[in-house]
């Protein structure tokens, strides 16, 4: 039921229209406007108060996790690269699995270059019998446990019979590097593939993870200067092409110069992505009461409805929002690369 005229609409404490100040929000001017328009149903204002109040709680949070190193132009950009590798979009469509092997040899490098020296060191019958039943127990990587169970009780067969002390201890070495290795992600699978492509110099590595260490910011973004210095070390990367699953196609300086500056930065900012990632998981919370208000008040616009004073206040957490959509959106393809299921909500909202 419509009120008084002489009061304005949807205010709880009301006043006489003549006491109403000439301009600003609830004022005289508003009140003349607001005349002839309807008043928005209690029930949508209601859902718009709880609504803002989880708009207002996710917001806070995302307030205290947000950060200027989440704006650099470095950080921007591996943002930009992790969502086109997830997404496999672009010019790193079908190069995600690729880079994680990469990754993960880089990683688990000295656990390489360890296992390798040992079997070129020591080779005896008994150490040498030990090697080639590591390497047929690669074919069936998957199991960990197992596979670290199966080593152990070969270890234990094979140590009695090799002679010398500084040989037994090498193989224990041996073992315990494996063991280091399998908690690496993709450790056995690459020890494997190295194995079935018979990579003979595992320093190769070290020379790519140096690449990665020493690249200075600049160098890092500067996409140029990456290729050239791909270029100068081609043969190590056509050494790896195989093993990390690279296509003869895709095997080129462009392809591995991306996957090095995506590493690079990824290493570089691994603890702000950490926290990043902290952020996209409010803000996920947050899309869902974000789209419900706005909602709301797309159904009640301020043409047609009286406009209670909360439905024109800024949505809480919107700023941060439309920060990083900013950041991340390509101004000239208009691509968005940032993920917070918002397609999903809107649907439901």
């Amino acid at each position: 039921m419509d009120k008084s005229p002489e009061t304005v609409i949807n205010n709880s404490n009301a006043l006489p229209w003549w006491k109403l100040p000439i301009w600003g929000e609830e004022s005289i001017i508003e009140y003349i406007l607001s005349r002839g328009k309807s008043p928005i149903a209690e029930t949508a204002i209601m859902l718009h108060s709880r609504e803002m109040m989880d708009a207002h709680f996710f917001a806070k949070t995302a307030e205290s996790i947000d950060s200027e190193k989440f704006t650099s132009q470095e950080f921007i950009l591996f943002l930009k690269i992790k969502y086109c590798l997830a997404k496999g979009i672009e010019e790193y469509e079908g190069l995600a699995d690729s880079v994680k092997l990469l990754q993960a040899a880089i990683e688990a490098k000295n656990s390489f270059i360890t296992l390798d020296q040992t079997e070129l060191r020591y080779r005896s019958s008994k150490q040498q019998e030990f090697y080639q039943f590591v390497e047929k127990l690669l074919t069936n990587h998957e199991d960990k446990e197992n596979f670290k169970t199966q080593i152990q009780e070969k270890l234990n067969e094979v140590l009695p019979s090799v002679k010398t002390e500084e040989g037994k201890v090498a193989l224990q070495g041996y073992v315990k590097e494996l063991d280091k290795l399998s908690e690496y992600e993709l450790g056995l699978k690459l020890l494997a593939l190295f194995k079935t492509y018979q990579l003979a110099d595992y320093s190769i590595l070290r020379t790519v993870a140096d690449m990665v260490s020493t690249l200075r910011e600049k160098e890092a973004i500067d996409f140029k200067g990456l290729i050239a210095l791909v270029t100068s070390k081609y043969e190590v990367f056509e050494k790896l092409r195989n093993i990390i699953g690279v296509s003869e196609k895709r095997s080129n300086p462009d392809t591995y110069a991306r996957m090095i500056q995506y590493i690079t930065l990824g290493s570089r900012h691994k603890a702000s992505y950490a926290k990043f990632d902290e952020l996209l998981q409010v803000l996920r919370k947050w899309i869902k009461p974000y789209f419900a208000i706005s909602a709301i008040r797309g159904e009640n616009p301020p043409d047609k409805y009286r406009q209670p004073k909360a439905f024109r206040e800024p949505i809480p957490g919107e700023s941060t929002y439309q920060k990083y959509k900013k950041s991340l959106t390509d101004p000239k393809t208009g691509r968005i690369y940032l993920d917070l299921d918002e397609e999903t909500v809107s649907e439901k909202a």
